[in-house]
């Protein structure tokens, strides 16, 4: 009898065996995020290139923050390991210079992207090093940095101006440390810098921003300037991330989300993409907004900020900079470095590969390939 049973029990599990690999077989294989080649293209161009070429600064920041973005979803070693690499370059430089307290524009905000790059690095392979490089210009930000009456970050000591670009330089590495470290109060200037900045530059017709803002002056630049919509949309996602429902400037970061939200919908071009001053179609289609726009959609509709409804605008982005900019690995159709300007002066800009272009499209593809 028992031997009778062993038979029918061997039989039994031969036949769920062949069931299995019969189901396994006749099932689709899982999808593969769309344009996922040309992201990793994109990865692997960088990294063939020398890191030495990139200075400590903005573009350079946001590009580092791209691949350890890529990092996150291939687990591929070459991409962190080529940060890096990056970061030992200047690892032996002083406070002082990577901070550039001695240029023209002390203290630029421009050299605090690398913190959130080298924050991300150090949660991905534990180096101190790399904390307490991320960790330095944490406390430039908490403790020594240029402030308007309103606690906004200046753009540099000095400037009296707030900037949506500077929105994206601190907010990361804010809100980043305010999770390690477990002091909200890192997450409540995340916070405050969004809603500083929303009150002078947010349009509140469309629910989008302007370039700059002069708190001596009052005045403020005109143009609805592309990548600065995207640096802001970027840090409200990445300030929201760690945020709790129950924190008192959610619904007013939510509310200021779902306005860009909509203004970005009414504002995107037939073919997918927005434009360097987005309310201008007769200005250039520019990659590097587009690709915020994606990356900041995406996330927010992942964290249940927005709708899934706006899921559709984001991938009709991101299918129009993959197909139409993205070639041999390298991100083209960026405007150049951009100072606050005249409205007419926005789309006179040059347009090529930067390496905030290419950071940006490595970010909005972490988010695509989150979908799949």
């Amino acid at each position: 009898m028992r031997r009778f049973l062993a038979i029918k029990a061997s039989r039994l599990a031969s036949g769920m065996l062949i069931l299995a690999v019969y189901l396994a077989a006749a099932m689709p294989a899982p999808a593969a995020s769309p344009h996922r080649q040309q992201w990793i293209s994109v990865a692997d161009r960088l990294i063939a290139t020398a890191p030495e070429s990139y200075p400590f600064n903005w573009g350079e920041g946001v590009q580092m923050i791209g691949l350890m973005k890529i990092h996150e979803r291939t687990k591929t070693p070459a991409y962190a390991g080529y940060v890096d690499k990056w970061a030992a370059i200047y690892s032996p430089k002083s406070d002082e210079e990577l901070l550039g307290l001695k240029l023209k524009r002390p203290g630029y905000c421009g050299r605090w992207s690398p913190g959130a790059a080298l924050l991300y690095l150090y949660q991905a392979r534990n180096n101190p090093e790399h904390l307490r490089m991320s960790r330095m210009v944490l406390d430039f930000i908490v403790k020594g940095a240029e402030r308007s009456p309103d606690g906004g970050l200046g753009h540099w000591l000095g400037s009296r101006q707030l900037w949506v670009d500077t929105l994206y330089m601190a907010c990361p590495v804010l809100a980043g440390f305010a999770r390690m470290d477990r002091k909200p109060e890192y997450l409540d200037d995340a916070a405050n810098q969004l809603i500083a900045h929303g009150k002078p530059l947010k349009d509140q017709k469309t629910g989008l921003y302007y370039h700059m803002w002069d708190w001596q002056t009052k005045e403020r630049t005109a143009g609805l300037w592309g990548r600065g919509n995207g640096w802001v949309l970027m840090s409200i996602a990445d300030t929201m991330e760690f945020m709790d429902r129950k924190h008192p400037r959610h619904g007013e970061l939510r509310k200021m989300a779902l306005d860009m939200a909509r203004g970005l919908a009414k504002t995107q071009d037939s073919d997918g993409m927005w434009h360097t001053v987005m309310d201008d179609h007769s200005t250039y289609a520019e990659s590097s907004a587009t690709s915020m726009s994606v990356y900041g959609l995406l996330k927010l509709v992942r964290l249940k900020v927005l709708p899934a409804s706006f899921r559709k605008p984001a991938l009709r982005a991101w299918s129009a900079v993959s197909t139409k900019y993205v070639k041999d690995g390298l991100v083209t159709g960026v405007s150049a470095g951009t100072s606050p300007q005249a409205k007419s002066d926005y789309g006179k800009l040059k347009i090529g590969s930067e390496t905030w272009g290419t950071g940006a499209y490595l970010m909005a593809g972490s988010e695509v390939d989150r979908l799949k």
